[in-house]
């Protein structure tokens, strides 16, 4: 009977003390590839959002980004004042300089070390960046980031729980294969046959699509799910400026609707849903669905339908970060060890 308390006892304090994985223990066990997340578009690029004095991508900052749950950044890289500096920029540095790869790369670094239970990925964006490899390799390295860096694509994907375990929490994909290259210890993983990034950006009142549908060997699916416009800046014009209207439709059903089509008309997961002002809307809802976790106005019929005999009181999944409540047998047998030692107490 002692024994039995013993494990009964251990086992109430594994779940107490059940890990947590990018916000939410159920996803602890799934595989990277496996798990959906919002990613924002040209992460740097900052705007006031009540008296904007320049166009932008996002209405808060990268660390608040973070906090909020968005685990995928996008960096658009360039140049900088000289070929040792890489700078952040969209489209252009004229428009929205959003300082050096460096700053933003010390921002994560900081992020990651305040939270070690969660995977976070950055797309260093250009296909054909004027940016020095040697420059964002440095850039890494200076940072500290590149301590939490996966090195090398895997064969198969990893879960969460063992990226953190082994503290590789940060992904680091390179759209140029330059980029991707430059790097000997690995970290940055090529595009090319691990990415499928689909079609976009789009114009508003176009029709959101799917393609390209020639996927090989990728793994990771990318969905850029933003719009942008044709308007002029600085006296010159530009076709792919933010759009920063609608946003309670485009980050809405819309993203929803965007991510559920093109996860059927392809064979891989949705992974990355990349958006703009990810802070407007709704986005959370969507991606909790697409994760199979629970969400606000869920409710037990949509883990037990009319039509299924199962107890409608039993416990629905949980997305709490908190302990998960153990049920009353858990808690009559822990009464019970607890009066076993208390009369064993006594009885010395």
């Amino acid at each position: 009977m002692l024994a039995l308390c013993l494990v009964l006892q251990m086992s109430a304090g594994v779940r107490a003390a059940a890990k947590v994985c990018n916000q939410h223990e159920e996803l602890c066990s799934r595989a990277y590839n496996d798990v959906t997340s919002i990613s924002t578009h040209a992460s740097f690029a900052v705007t006031n959002q009540t008296k904007p004095t320049k166009p932008g991508t996002q209405f808060k900052g990268i660390n608040d980004q973070l906090n909020d749950g968005v685990r995928g950044l996008h960096f658009n890289i360039m140049q900088g004042s000289s070929a040792s500096e890489v700078s952040l920029c969209y489209p252009d540095c004229t428009v929205n300089n959003g300082g050096t790869l460096l700053d933003s790369l010390k921002v994560v670094k900081a992020w990651l070390d305040a939270n070690k239970n969660d995977v976070v990925t950055i797309f260093l964006e250009g296909v054909d960046t004027n940016a020095s490899p040697a420059a964002v390799v440095k850039a890494f390295t200076d940072s500290g980031a590149d301590k939490y860096a996966l090195m090398g694509k895997p064969e198969s994907w990893s879960t969460l729980e063992t990226m953190i375990d082994d503290g590789t929490t940060l992904v680091v994909f390179a759209e140029d294969p330059n980029i991707a290259a430059a790097n000997s210890k690995g970290y940055f993983i090529s595009y090319k046959g691990t990415v499928l990034k689909l079609e976009g950006p789009f114009k508003y009142g176009e029709e959101w699509t799917c393609g390209p549908w020639d996927r090989s060997t990728e793994s990771i699916m990318l969905i850029p799910h933003y719009i942008v416009q044709t308007t002029t800046y600085g006296g010159a014009t530009y076709d792919n400026m933010p759009y920063p209207f609608n946003l309670g439709t485009t980050n809405g059903y819309q993203y929803e609707f965007h991510a559920v089509s093109c996860r059927g008309g392809q064979s891989i997961w949705v992974n990355f849903m990349e958006v703009d002002f990810y802070d407007q809307g709704d986005l959370k809802t969507p991606t909790l669905k697409m994760n199979a976790l629970p969400y606000d106005g869920d409710n037990k019929k949509n883990f037990y339908p009319e039509f299924f005999d199962a107890d409608p009181d039993a416990p629905i999944a949980s997305a709490s970060t908190h302990a998960v409540p153990l049920s009353t047998s858990w808690h009559v047998a822990l009464g019970a060890c607890l009066l076993l030692s208390l009369f064993n107490a006594l009885r010395i």
